[in-house]
C-alpha cells in the first residue's frame, strides 16, 4: 500500500488492521465486485435467499473470498450448458518475490522489505451456476459434503462440468489477505461506483466519498480508493500515487445512508473492456419450458398427420435417385452440441464434388454456399425445396430435442467459427426449421451474412411466444402463397 504523506491522522497499516473503506469490510467489496459483473455470491449456510433473476450464482464456502477472470470461464459455460461447473481457482504468482518502501508519515524512505512466498499460495473449490433452486439449497446447506451430494444427486453427473483457473484466493478475517484483495480491486476494478452508492470520482479512477471529493482533487493519481477522512479542519493530504488504497479515519462519517450497495436487480452489468463479445442474453426459463413443450406436442401432432405425405415423399426420392432417402448434415444445437439435421436428399449423391466445381457461382459473401439453378438439385428436390418439403423431417429433430419450430438457422461448427461473438449468443437456444432470417433476407449480393447474423441476434434478444407465433404464420404464408 503507496503511504499518504503528511496525513493528519493515523496510517492504516493493513496487516494489523482489518480493511474497512467506505463503511464496507473485505466481504462486501468482494461481494460489491461480483454484483458489477451480474455474478452473486450465495455462501452455504447464509440465511439470506439468493435473489430470482440473476445471471450466474457463485457458490462459496463461508470466508471464501475469490477473484477470477470470468470472461475466460464466459465461452465454457455457455457452449457446456452445465447445470453446474465446479472450478478450482487456483492462487499463484510469476516470481517468488516481491518489493515494498517502508515511508514515514512524511513520505521519507526508511527502506526496503522484500516480501517471499510459494508459487502456489492456495486454491479454492467454488460452483458456478445459472439456476436459481441449485443456489437456493446451496445456501440452506449445514455442511459441504452433504450439501455437494445433495446437488450432484439433484443435477446428475452428466450435468456438472469440472475445470480450473488462475485467480486470486483471500480468507475473510485474515487482515493480510483482505488487504491483497483490496489491492487487486483497486487494481481491476474500474467502475466501483456502479454498485456502490454514494461514492464519486474524484480524479480519473480515484474513489471517495462524496464529502472527501474537493479535498482530494487534483491530489491524487490513481488507480485509487480513499476511505472516509478526518474532519475538513485538519490539513489537505499530499500527493498519493496509485495504485493504492487508504482505509477509513473517520469511520464514524460513513452511515447507512451516504454509502449503499445496490441490489443485483439494480445493476446493470458493465464490461470493462470496450469491443469484448456480448455474452449470450439473459434467458426466460418460464419460456423456454413453454416453448419446449410447444414444440413436442405440435411435432409430434404433425408427424403423426404427415405420416402419409412423408411416405410418399420418400418414395418418390427413392424412384428419382436411390439411396439414401435422407440426408443428415452435422450441424450445432444449443451449447455446441453436434446432431444430424436431417432433410429428405434433394441433391445428386456426389453433390459435394460437383460442389467445388461450382465455387466462383457462389452469390453468398459469408460461409454459406447458393447459386441459383443450382445443378445438383434432382428433379423431386426442386419440387421439395420448391414448398420446403425437403425439411420435413427435422420435426423429428424437434421432437427429440435437438431444435425448435423457430430459432436461428442450424449451422455447422466451421460456420459459426467466422463470428465468435455471434456464435455465443446463437447457441444460447436451440436452433429453428423457420426464423427471422428466413423470412427477412434479402439475398442482396454481398449483404447476406450481414444480414444473417443481423436477424439472429434480434431474434435472440426479442424471443417470445408471440414473435415465435408470428413467425410460423408468416412462414406457411410465405410456403403457400409466395416463391
Amino acid at each position: 500500500m503507496t503511504v499518504m504523506a503528511d496525513m493528519p491522522v493515523k496510517i492504516t497499516d493493513p496487516r494489523v488492521e482489518p480493511v474497512r473503506i467506505w463503511g464496507l469490510d473485505a466481504s462486501t467489496l468482494h461481494e460489491a465486485h461480483w454484483r458489477s459483473k451480474g455474478v452473486q455470491c450465495v455462501r452455504r449456510g447464509c440465511a439470506a435467499a439468493p435473489a430470482r433473476g440473476t445471471e450466474l450464482f457463485m457458490l462459496l464456502e463461508p470466508g471464501q473470498l475469490v477473484l477470477f477472470e470470468l470472461r475466460a470461464m464466459t465461452d465454457r459455460l455457455a457452449w457446456r450448458s452445465a447445470a453446474l461447473t465446479r472450478l478450482r481457482v487456483v492462487d499463484h504468482e510469476e516470481g517468488t518475490y516481491r518489493e515494498r518502501v517502508r515511508a514515514d508519515a512524511r513520505g521519507r524512505v526508511l527502506g526496503v522489505d522484500r516480501e517471499y512466498w510459494a508459487r502456489t499460495r492456495s486454491s479454492y473449490r467454488i460452483l458456478l451456476t445459472r439456476h436459481w433452486r441449485v443456489a437456493r439449497e446451496w445456501a440452506a446447506g449445514l455442511d459441504r459434503r452433504t450439501t455437494w451430494k445433495r446437488l450432484r444427486d439433484r443435477v446428475g453427473h452428466s450435468n456438472i462440468d469440472v475445470w480450473h483457473c488462475p485467480g486470486w484466493c483471500a480468507a475473510a478475517g485474515d487482515v493480510t489477505d483482505e488487504a491483497r484483495l483490496v489491492e487487486a480491486l483497486v487494481e481491476t476494478w474500474p467502475r466501483p461506483d456502479v454498485v456502490i452508492d454514494g461514492i464519486v470520482e474524484a480524479d480519473p479512477r480515484v474513489w471517495c466519498l462524496a464529502a472527501d471529493a474537493e479535498r482530494l482533487r487534483d491530489r491524487c493519481l490513481g488507480p485509487a480508493w480513499i476511505g472516509a477522512l478526518a474532519c475538513d479542519e485538519d490539513p489537505e493530504p499530499s500527493l498519493l500515487i496509485g495504485p493504492a488504497w487508504h482505509g477509513d479515519v473517520a469511520s464514524d462519517a460513513v452511515s447507512a445512508a451516504s454509502v449503499r450497495i445496490r441490489s443485483i436487480r439494480e445493476v446493470e452489468p458493465v464490461d470493462p473492456v470496450p469491443g469484448e463479445p456480448r455474452s449470450a442474453p439473459r434467458s426466460n426459463e418460464a419460456y423456454l419450458r413453454t416453448k419446449r413443450l410447444l414444440d413436442i406436442a405440435m411435432s409430434g401432432f404433425l408427424l403423426l398427420v404427415l405420416a402419409p405425405l412423408i411416405l410418399a415423399i420418400a418414395l418418390l426420392v427413392l424412384l428419382d435417385d436411390g439411396w439414401p432417402l435422407l440426408f443428415g448434415h452435422v450441424r450445432q444445437t444449443r451449447g455446441g452440441r453436434d446432431f444430424h439435421c436431417w432433410k429428405f436428399r434433394t441433391m445428386h449423391r456426389n453433390a459435394e464434388q460437383i460442389k467445388q466445381q461450382l465455387i466462383a457461382d457462389n452469390r453468398c459473401d459469408g460461409p454459406q454456399f447458393y447459386i441459383p439453378d443450382d445443378p445438383r438439385v434432382t428433379r423431386v428436390g426442386r419440387l421439395l425445396r420448391r414448398f420446403h418439403l425437403d425439411e420435413l423431417p427435422q420435426l423429428w429433430n424437434v421432437f427429440v430435442g435437438d431444435m425448435s419450430l423457430v430459432g436461428p438457422r442450424p449451422s455447422p461448427d466451421a460456420e459459426n467459427q467466422i463470428c465468435p461473438a455471434w456464435r455465443e449468443i446463437r447457441l444460447s437456444v436451440r436452433p429453428g426449421i423457420t426464423g427471422l432470417w428466413q423470412l427477412e433476407r434479402t439475398r442482396q449480393a454481398g449483404t447476406d451474412f450481414q444480414e444473417w447474423i443481423h436477424y439472429d441476434v434480434q431474434y435472440v434478444e426479442q424471443a417470445s411466444l408471440g414473435m415465435d407465433l408470428r413467425i410460423l404464420c408468416r412462414t406457411f404464408w410465405s410456403v403457400l402463397f409466395k416463391e
